[in-house]
């Protein structure tokens, strides 16, 4: 069905499409709708129709990842995958943990899996448990970040990790996504480290907590095809072995993987458009 007014509220399961060039998506993955908040969804409506009041809207993707999303409005500018460099200034929100670099030279090709939920989202404790625990059921190599701000140590997993495992507070996830150590990476879906793990042909294993983060699994996993999603269970919990069945089935998913790649040569292959349309948008702004 297509949203409207008329069809307000909806249920959990329902599929809406917010236009006919989009896809069909769970009105749980609508960001007003996870986040239960009324005002964030009148603050949506207003910035579209803010969108009259710009000539262009920059955007950080590709047309190639959201065609129909750019064919909403011609105001809408791709300048993406907007990626950090040594030569830039953009610069990471915490101190990074370089030694995870050397580690991943030390393990074999595709191994690896990386977790990593943001610089915002935290684990409750029982959930944090769950994922230690379906991360050493899994008897692979594993990167995680464990951010000290999130009411853990670096040392609450660690007991965790034994030989297979090596946690950090935070790492040049960049830098990571690239390394050929890395066979999938777990993620919260954010718009950042969703646009890394796609410009570096990386599968993903979805756990989005709310916002965009539901839409960017239902690219992800729906439109792309390039990951697949966590089910909870009855608790409300991602198991230890849900987290353990979804890494094994992923990382003998040659079709994931094949996607994976070929829609990193893609965006890699067109990237020069998005350098174009920024400099373009910078020359404007200099006029």
């Amino acid at each position: 069905m297509t949203a409207s007014p008329a069809s307000l509220p909806i249920r959990n399961q329902e599929l809406i499409q917010i236009s006919s060039n989009l896809p069909l998506m769970e009105a749980a993955a609508m960001p007003w709708y996870c986040l239960g908040n009324a005002f964030f969804f009148l603050h949506m409506k207003q910035e579209m129709q803010n969108l009259n009041l710009a000539e262009k809207w920059l955007c950080n993707t590709t047309f190639d990842l959201e065609a129909g999303a750019f064919s909403t409005s011609p105001k809408l500018l791709p300048t993406g995958p907007l990626m950090a460099n040594e030569n830039n200034i953009l610069c990471s929100l915490w101190e990074e943990d370089r030694t995870c670099l050397e580690w991943l030279d030390l393990q074999p090709p595709q191994s690896v899996i990386y977790v990593s939920f943001g610089s915002m989202v935290s684990l409750k404790p029982n959930q944090f448990n769950e994922l230690a625990l379906g991360l050493d059921l899994l008897k692979r190599p594993f990167l995680w970040v464990v951010r000290e701000d999130n009411g853990f140590e670096v040392n609450d997993a660690c007991e965790f990790r034994g030989s297979q495992g090596k946690v950090v507070s935070w790492a040049p996830q960049k830098k990571v996504l690239n390394h050929p150590a890395i066979a999938c990476f777990i993620s919260h879906c954010g718009w950042n480290s969703t646009i890394e793990g796609v410009y570096n042909g990386v599968p993903f294993l979805c756990w989005p907590f709310c916002s965009d983060q539901f839409m960017n699994k239902t690219y992800i996993c729906d439109v792309w095809k390039v990951g697949f999603g966590f089910d909870r269970d009855e608790n409300g919990l991602i198991s230890k072995e849900e987290i353990k069945k979804k890494v094994e089935q992923l990382l003998v998913d040659e079709e994931i993987k094949e996607r994976s790649s070929k829609l990193m040569e893609m965006i890699i292959k067109n990237k020069t458009q998005g350098d174009q349309n920024l400099n373009m948008f910078i020359n404007w702004a200099k006029d």
